[in-house]
């Protein structure tokens, strides 16, 4: 969001290639007109690459455009493609700078599950560019934790990070915050105050709660992404500021889109980046992990020696639902350690919460269906199944008479999904 864009082109297109999106850098790059709707991206005759290729056939390569030789980056997800496209010298040139990678910044997240493999992996190569990120996940899933390690990782790393959380906040508390206000704009107010935006001028800020932001705001923000200026409150000059915008969300914001509760202009100038967190339900593999941490780090924060995990504890957290995701396994764990007084932490010490509420219920839909394939659906479905019965029938013999199936197809499935004891 510099007055100079960036010289990385991004272009988002759906899956017939036709354009979502696409940043100043790629339309000045392919010569595009403004208005991309129902054009589609010809990518074979305009980045030179053989007729005979398919796009997932395209990870990274060299290619040559005008010219010059620029780094190719393609990602084919369920329901898009994204085109990074990096001039050869520039990416050079910033590895000289000495910008080495926070390689620390995420080390912060367990990533035993291939899904959440899949996301740092993406948060990664989204991290170094300058176009703004959209972080999408339930609630307690550590949108705010990824959006900081993306911070960290990025060319910003060393400088200011801000976060705003603009779930129901009143218009002029949020315009307050963000683009600050001039001296007497509110009663009271005899000295000006710079925002957030002005604050972090080289850095970056994280809007948590976009989904809630009001349509006034919304435009404002539109307006500040386009061009990187703003007006203070109660102020006639303009502020120019350069500022990654990091948004935050739980709810499907192009659901909003349809229903008219977020503007779609906005929505495409905010989702050419899209990072989401896959619930911990769908993350077995990791709740192991994060209970060893959470254990062991409260312990170390008391000063107490680290408790033995029972075995009964690990089966009790994996056929757990976790609406809260991985901050309601933190609080749980920990409010079960301040009251442990023995070197051992057992089932018996840890209360769940009943769950009765329709949206986890057995037959519940996965989250975020638009984003995923049948194949993908069937499979998150069949697992989810396997993992609410294996409670009722814990043994593969068991399970695979309540199914109807055979023990073998039964145990290679458990064994598929991670599914155990």
């Amino acid at each position: 969001m510099e007055s100079h864009f960036s010289p990385v082109a991004i272009i988002a297109t759906d899956r017939q290639n036709y354009f979502l999106s696409a940043n100043p850098a790629a339309i000045a790059l392919f010569s595009l007109v403004d208005d991309l709707k129902q054009t589609q991206f010809d990518y074979k005759a305009r980045l030179n690459l053989p007729d005979n290729i398919e796009l997932a056939d395209v990870d990274s390569q060299i290619i040559v455009l005008n010219g010059q030789h620029y780094f190719l980056q393609i990602s084919v997800e369920a329901d898009r493609h994204i085109f990074l496209i990096q001039p050869l010298h520039y990416l050079t040139s910033r590895l000289a700078q000495g910008r080495a990678p926070a390689l620390q910044a995420f080390d912060c997240f367990a990533i035993n599950s291939k899904a959440m493999q899949q996301l740092i992996a993406q948060a990664k190569a989204f991290s170094r560019q300058l176009e703004p990120l959209l972080i999408s996940g339930e609630t307690g899933s550590g949108k705010d934790l990824l959006a900081l390690a993306c911070h960290h990782y990025s060319s910003r790393g060393d400088q200011i990070f801000l976060g705003l959380n603009c779930a129901a906040l009143p218009d002029e508390v949020v315009e307050s915050e963000l683009y600050g206000h001039a001296p007497g704009a509110y009663p009271g107010a005899i000295d000006g105050k710079k925002g957030f935006f002005e604050q972090a001028n080289g850095g970056s800020v994280l809007l948590d709660g976009i989904d809630e932001m009001s349509p006034r705001m919304q435009t404002k923000l539109l307006r500040f992404i386009n061009d990187g200026t703003f007006r203070r409150v109660g102020d006639d000059n303009e502020v120019s500021v350069n500022v990654r915008i990091i948004c935050a969300t739980k709810e499907n914001l192009y659901s909003l889109v349809e229903k008219g509760l977020f503007r779609e202009d906005l929505y495409y100038r905010l989702n050419v980046l899209p990072l989401n967190i896959p619930p911990l339900r769908e993350r077995h593999d990791d709740i192991i992990p994060l209970t060893n941490f959470f254990v062991t780090a409260f312990a170390n924060k008391q000063g107490n020696k680290v408790p033995v995990i029972a075995d009964d504890v690990i089966p009790l957290l994996l056929n757990y639902v976790w609406p809260g995701n991985v901050r309601q396994l933190k609080n749980i764990l920990y409010s079960a350690l301040a009251q442990l007084s023995k070197p051992i932490l057992s089932a018996g010490d840890i209360t769940l919460p009943v769950i009765n509420t329709p949206s986890h219920s057995l037959l519940s839909l996965p989250e975020n269906i638009e984003n995923r394939t049948l194949d993908e659906l069937t499979k998150q479905f069949e697992k989810t199944i396997l993992t609410r019965l294996y409670v009722e029938y814990p043994s593969s013999r068991k399970l695979s008479k309540r199914l109807g199936l055979s023990h073998t197809a039964v145990a290679n499935k458990l064994r598929e999904y991670g599914i155990h004891k």
